[in-house]
């Protein structure tokens, strides 16, 4: 990567921060489709890979397939469908050397402001160590939750706990789970991941407890027969992009079946998961949602590997068996120095307690801790709109990559990227300079940020930009309509005759 030592940028056409799979996305795109412009991407931490380098819990996995959370530009060439961190690391970093994007990234780069000068239609701004890159364009690819905490609710009598207590986003390797009995509190994909990576590991028990169920749904880990079938009749470049819009159609047909039929959709979630418990298991109690599929993010479960650790095994005594594995379905009264005492009035002994409660969404979305003005006056998100989930409005020469949450995020990433360079582009060929989402008169109305009902978004809701249902205002997660929307118009519909002012 670059040495910011022998390495200053001063000033770039473009900047990009964020060095994760959303700005590896658009640092390809800009190399590719914006030869003549130059640019940086800074990142905060010590290695790309964003999530992927952040989290280290044990067992931590893609939660979609593969094929769809690689680029489009980088077939994903392994069998695994669900793969481990570990895998999608080297795999970002084969990417980035592989078109030698590792000579514009710059590591340790923290931003901590940026302004924008309508006089001079630039960018500049100043990293924690002083430093200064001025752009006139400015790129947002930090995704949309905090790196420094995770959320962690607050319960009675935490102090009085004598064991250890963790957040998945804080784990070491020097934590020891082995022989110790487990609970972790959540039922997200977090918890789903660490459950069976805990008991492989050799946890004594593991608990999973949850105040209300969620989705679940198994897949094969090394995919299906048409998966294999493919690989082996077509040539390799041919097969994984068969295989990749494969997943693609299955991605964006479930969803809307889920959402058409919520039923007959529940009704097949159910099935599988009779089929994958152990037999009496209280199915009704602590795998039956209140809410629809997709009314918050399903949980992928490779080959079932959460549900086979629900049974039993023999014990020492070869004439007693053990769960490996609980779930139980209540709330917390408060923390004791044994474990978790429940408002049932159950006691749950723990040795170590994993708080896999969730995310904190950024404080002013998409800039989180750095402050950012616009001719001197502060951006405040709670009063901005998202204008095609790409740029916020009235503010200039700026844009941001958010992902899918129904589907996989590099779909989005990719999109958005290819918009941008297209953006770039079109205002070359005009002679702009300036770009600005006039907002207008437009009001923003009541929809949910990403289209989820999830707690950690519910509880970001009031400091998120707002955005309208549908229109240029709205921010889809549709894969379909983005396609429609920011990629197949030609330049003329697309950037003109809509909020997008230029001068």
């Amino acid at each position: 990567m670059a040495d910011a030592s022998s390495q200053i940028v001063s000033e770039v056409d473009v900047v990009v921060l964020g060095g994760g799979i959303s700005g590896v996305s658009m640092a390809y795109h800009l190399k590719t489709k914006c030869p003549d412009k130059t640019f940086a991407v800074l990142e905060g931490r010590g290695e790309i890979g964003g999530t992927w380098s952040l989290f280290q819990y044990p067992g931590i996995r893609s939660d979609s397939d593969m094929h769809t959370f690689g680029f489009g530009w980088k077939p994903w060439n392994k069998t695994s469908v669900i793969s481990p961190g570990a895998d999608i690391m080297a795999y970002l970093k084969e990417a980035v050397v592989e078109h030698e994007l590792d000579q514009y990234i710059h590591m340790g780069k923290h931003v901590a402001t940026a302004a924008f000068d309508s006089t001079t239609n630039k960018w500049t701004l100043t990293t924690r160590d002083g430093m200064q890159y001025v752009c006139r364009w400015l790129h947002m690819a930090t995704g949309y939750y905090r790196y420094d905490e995770g959320y962690t609710p607050e319960w009675d009598g935490v102090e009085q706990f004598k064991g250890e207590i963790v957040h998945p986003q804080k784990w070491t390797d020097d934590i020891a789970y082995q022989g110790k009995k487990v609970v972790i509190i959540g039922s997200g994909a977090t918890a789903v991941t660490l459950v069976p990576s805990l008991v492989e590991g050799g946890a004594e028990h593991v608990t999973m407890l949850q105040r209300s169920p969620g989705y679940y749904f198994s897949l094969p880990g090394k995919g299906d027969i048409i998966d294999h079938a493919i690989t082996k009749i077509l040539p390799e470049r041919l097969s994984h992009w068969v295989v990749r819009m494969k997943y693609i159609v299955f991605q964006q047909a479930q969803f809307m079946f889920a959402k058409t039929l919520p039923k007959v959709t529940k009704w097949i979630f159910a099935a599988q998961t009779k089929l994958l418990t152990p037999r009496g298991f209280d199915i009704a109690t602590h795998f039956t949602p209140t809410y629809n599929v997709w009314d918050e993010r399903v949980c992928v479960v490779p080959d079932a590997d959460f549900f086979r650790c629900l049974g039993t095994e023999k014990a020492t005594d070869a004439k007693q068996t053990r769960k490996r594995a609980e779930v139980v379905t209540d709330h917390i009264d408060k923390f004791t120095e044994a474990g978790i005492m429940l408002k049932s009035g159950h006691e749950l002994e723990a040795d170590l307690i994993v708080t896999a409660t969730g995310l904190n969404l950024l404080n002013n979305f998409p800039c989180n801790a750095m402050d950012i003005t616009v001719d001197g006056v502060p951006y405040d998100a709670p009063q901005a709109m998202v204008h095609r989930g790409v740029m916020i409005s009235d503010v200039p020469c700026m844009s941001f990559t958010v992902g899918y949450a129904n589907a996989s995020w590099t779909l989005r990433a990719d999109i958005i990227s290819s918009y941008v360079c297209r953006l770039l582009s079109y205002m070359d060929t005009k002679q702009y300079t300036s770009c600005v989402a006039e907002r207008g008169d437009t009001k923003p109305e009541d929809a949910p940020f990403l289209g989820l009902q999830s707690g950690y978004l519910r509880r970001a809701a009031a400091r998120m930009p707002g955005q309208t249902r549908t229109g240029e205002w709205a921010m889809d997660q549709s894969l379909a309509k983005d396609l429609l929307k920011l990629k197949l118009k030609r330049d003329a519909k697309l950037f003109e005759d809509c909020a997008l002012k230029f001068s």
